[in-house]
């Protein structure tokens, strides 16, 4: 053990620098964002996915910072990263929509004005729904429609239609 600390304490010592900054780095994003869903007036279980999607890519960076610190030969380094985006690819951007629903719930959340319990009427081309907006995810936006019903549609489809946020209540009171 001695032996090595002794070898690798350069190493050892950078690892836990980055890891604090790194947890520094996290509670200033988690704080800033909560900061941000208090203005906002979003849902906790939004705020929850948001903090997800920035702790993944906290981990990617980390990941990476921590290969260098450690001197992973670049020639390993980049078979496993091509094996990865490979895998990435074909999962990913095969099915764009994903990536599109992913950004728009960001975009959404963050720069919007729309927030989860305003009444929306969306045009989208088809159809006009209108009623009120119960959920926000990765994915799909959830709208509660005065009959009752629920209509769920892509996070993408409602960033690219033109939407009207109403009063509040049915329309006739």
């Amino acid at each position: 053990m001695e032996h090595f600390i002794s070898t690798h304490g350069p190493q050892i010592i950078e690892t836990a620098i980055a890891l604090i900054v790194f947890i520094a780095i996290r509670y200033g994003v988690r704080y800033a964002k909560q900061a941000m869903v208090v203005k906002a007036m979003a849902k906790s279980s939004e705020s929850r996915e948001v903090g997800r999607i920035v702790d993944l890519l906290l981990m990617l960076v980390a990941g990476v910072v921590f290969t260098a610190i450690w001197g992973v030969k670049q020639s390993e380094l980049l078979i496993f990263a091509t094996s990865v985006i490979t895998v990435l690819g074909i999962g990913f951007f095969a099915e764009m929509s994903i990536l599109s629903n992913i950004t728009a719930f960001l975009v959404l959340f963050f720069q919007h004005p729309v927030k989860v319990g305003d009444r929306i009427m969306i045009n989208d081309g088809t159809a006009d729904i209108e009623g009120e907006l119960v959920d926000l995810t990765y994915f799909f936006a959830h709208i509660r429609k005065d009959s009752g019903s629920t209509v769920t549609i892509p996070n993408a489809v409602l960033l690219k239609s033109p939407f009207t946020i109403t009063p509040s209540g049915p329309p006739g009171k």
